[in-house]
């Protein structure tokens, strides 16, 4: 089995759509052969999955990022 420490970075790059296709193909032939980076894979996948639909966009006070740069700058 290959060392799948050098996948993990891959994978979460691949669940995040930022990965190139080169890399999602590469990622994709190496879960076919290893049992462990492909549970982390779906794993990860849907704990991104729940988190999205856990986690709601709230509205925020208008102005508030301009008073918060406001503080930051001084």
């Amino acid at each position: 089995m290959a060392d799948c420490s050098a996948y993990k970075e891959l994978i979460q790059l691949v669940i995040d759509n930022e990965s190139s296709s080169k890399e999602e193909t590469y990622l994709r032939k190496h879960m076919k052969m290893c049992l462990k980076c492909l549970s982390q894979y779906e794993i990860d996948k849907e704990l991104k999955e729940v988190l999205k639909l856990k986690l709601e966009k709230k509205q925020v006070p208008a102005g508030l990022s301009e008073t918060i740069r406001n503080k930051l700058i001084k």
